[in-house]
């Protein structure tokens, strides 16, 4: 029986008999699983590695019916400043994972790294950009095959080989975009759409009203609607301006600085209120972390068509979606670079698969952003180092058995 079929066996009967946060006997697998990868270098130990990004600085999605700006380039598209910051990630990845590591070749192989984004213009754009910083232009297909008078692109400078991005319509797609209304999940819609109404966001609005009426009247947008939809709506207010800020463009009259920090703090508040608890988690992160999971255990197994790297571009609700899956709360985790905060742009996470003794795998999961990284760790581990059968165990009343079936629809 393959591995990740044992353990999906394994946390089916843990479900039934224990609970899966709290269960006995965790501390000393992990222990020691902390302990052999603290022994090993990461060069030596690591074996797949599996990372999740949010887009990069991107055009507003919409013009605001007042104080919009122009966007040659469209709406809801990566920016020459996200282009920039994708590549860097990019070049980022290629340090780490292929000059201080090694895990990956200098050169593209297929054989080597899936690349899976949603299908949208802004995620397909990151992962361009950040494969294009991984194989920078001049490393083209490998030359020693071919008839050196053969050339792939019209100079050495130009060369590069295309990389596959996958992706899948946006209503099928589980593990990158679960919480869209294009995927038509039911059971999170109605949640979700219920937030507005409910008397948490009635209170905290009501707390913050004539802040949210103002800035929602400078940019002609909500007005009029109850205070909790205001809330519930004050990215709609908020996206348009940062956009102007993260492009050195100028805030319209009667919008400050200060405006921009409270409206961040609340559509931060925002969003993490929309994806809280496991069983939102199983909804919008449980079939991502499911092919984590799926992934490493045929890395594990010796499978031959396993990558050692998988590449996932997606959005700031794709990485909460897998938060609330994992049980981490970004939100409300303390530590250096959380600070209270959803994921910001261009961020990602990284989970890595490391051998710490022949045939002993174990998972550690990494938060990272322009500032530094910061290793997170999973609740129901019992360390920053998580044995791969743990991690699953730790996880599995997030994954769900059917997704479209427990959608509703």
């Amino acid at each position: 029986m393959r591995l990740w079929q044992r353990l999906q066996r394994g946390v089916a009967g843990l479900v039934l008999t224990a609970g899966l946060i709290g269960l006995t006997g965790l501390g000393s697998a992990d222990g020691a699983a902390a302990q052999g990868a603290a022994a090993q270098s990461d060069k030596e130990t690591l074996r797949a590695a599996a990372l999740l990004y949010r887009h990069g600085v991107i055009s507003p999605k919409y013009a605001p019916p007042k104080n919009a700006t122009e966007w040659p380039m469209g709406f809801s598209q990566l920016t020459a400043v996200g282009m920039r910051q994708m590549y860097e990630r990019g070049g980022a990845l290629r340090k780490r994972y292929v000059e201080d590591l090694g895990l990956l070749s200098e050169r593209y192989h297929a054989d080597e790294l899936a690349v899976r984004s949603s299908s949208t213009d802004r995620a397909l754009q990151s992962a361009q950009m950040l494969i294009l910083g991984l194989y920078p232009l001049g490393l083209g297909p490998d030359p020693s095959i071919y008839d050196q008078s053969l050339e792939a692109a019209p100079s050495a400078e130009l060369a590069f080989t295309p990389v596959p991005i996958h992706a899948v319509a946006l209503e099928n797609d589980a593990v990158m975009r679960p919480w869209t209304g294009r995927a038509s999940c039911t059971r999170y819609r109605n949640f979700v759409k219920r937030l507005g109404n409910t008397e948490l966001y009635e209170e905290k609005g009501r707390e913050h009203e004539d802040f949210l009426r103002r800035v929602s009247a400078v940019m002609g947008v909500n007005e009029g609607k109850k205070i909790g939809t205001v809330l519930y709506l004050i990215n709609e207010v908020y996206e348009p301006l940062s956009a102007n800020l993260q492009h050195n463009l100028p805030l319209p009259e009667g919008i400050s600085r200060k405006d921009m920090e409270k409206m961040s703090e609340l559509a931060d508040w925002n969003y993490h209120h929309q994806f809280l608890g496991r069983t939102v988690g199983r909804l919008t992160g449980g079939s991502f972390v499911a092919d984590v999971l799926r992934n490493f255990a045929q890395v594990s197994e010796g499978n031959t068509r396993a990558k050692r790297l998988y590449l996932y571009s997606g959005h700031q609700r794709t990485m909460l979606g897998v938060d609330a899956a994992l049980g981490i709360e970004t939100a409300r985790t303390s530590g250096p670079l959380f600070k209270g905060r959803v994921p910001p742009l261009a961020s990602h996470y990284a989970f890595e698969l490391h051998e710490v003794s022949e045939g002993d795998f174990a998972i550690r999961l990494k938060f990272v952003t322009n500032d530094g990284e910061q290793t997170i760790r999973v609740p129901g581990c019992d360390s920053d180092t998580c044995s791969l059968k743990n991690f699953a165990a730790a996880v599995g009343d997030a994954i769900p058995r059917n997704w479209r079936q427990e959608c509703g629809g």
